[in-house]
């Protein structure tokens, strides 16, 4: 059977508000000026414009670092915002045109989600956002990018075609880089326009290749006007 393989944050989902928070909670163990000029810069990437990063996670850190180099307070700070994300103050989108694709391909394609982000936190947002109904298999602390790899070998063993696995997500490096490797097809959605090696299809939204991916749950091809390698 075929594999639709989703990235989790960034990608089934959208909304700011997490990374506001992630920010903000940084930004506490700033002084008064330097937490100002932070989070302007923090609020520039949202708006598309300053720091390059793989997602908005990235670049909440990575603006972060030169301030506050200490690993440990980015992830006690992750957790926070986990936990606030499963919160009614947290609005999140899951796009109603998804949903319909989601839909569409239970029972042809086998659908598939990975994330980096505990189990204690990805399955019960799943559950909240209304999307784990739809999905085979939903992987946890998936070790990506390497554990991308490790999760289709154990689905499909080693001997396949590549076009059977269409691999979506945000984080170049973690969702896309490992299944260009191995020639399986790919989706590299990224807001900001930021596309920093090759994929199979590249979009702002996850809306564009809708299209694009129905045609492949359906027939298993991909229409020629969406290939963007």
């Amino acid at each position: 059977m075929r594999l639709l393989l989703f990235d989790f944050d960034g990608t089934l989902y959208r909304g700011d508000d997490p990374f506001w928070f992630y920010a903000r909670t940084i930004s506490e163990h700033m002084d008064e000026k330097t937490r100002t000029h932070y989070l302007h810069l923090v609020e520039e990437h949202l708006n598309g414009k300053g720091v390059v990063a793989g997602d908005n996670w990235e670049a909440v850190v990575k603006l972060a670092a030169p301030i506050i180099p200490d690993r440990s307070i980015w992830q006690a700070t992750f957790l926070a915002t986990r936990n606030f994300m499963m919160t009614a103050e947290c609005h999140l989108e899951v796009p109603p045109p998804l949903l319909n694709l989601l839909h569409l391909a239970r029972q042809r394609v086998m659908i598939v989600a990975a994330s980096n982000s505990p189990p204690e936190s990805t399955i019960p947002l799943m559950e909240k956002l209304g999307l784990a109904p739809y999905f085979d298999h939903i992987y946890a602390a998936a070790h990506k990018p390497q554990g991308l790899v490790d999760i289709v070998t154990k689905l499909k063993g080693e001997d396949f075609d590549p076009h059977q696995v269409f691999s979506i997500g945000d984080n170049y490096l973690n969702d896309i880089a490992p299944c260009v490797e191995k020639g399986w097809l790919t989706v590299h959605i990224s807001p900001h326009g930021y596309f920093p090696g090759p994929c199979s299809v590249k979009a702002r939204s996850i809306e564009e290749v809708l299209p694009t991916l129905e045609a492949w749950v359906v027939e298993g091809t991909l229409p020629s006007i969406h290939i963007n390698i």
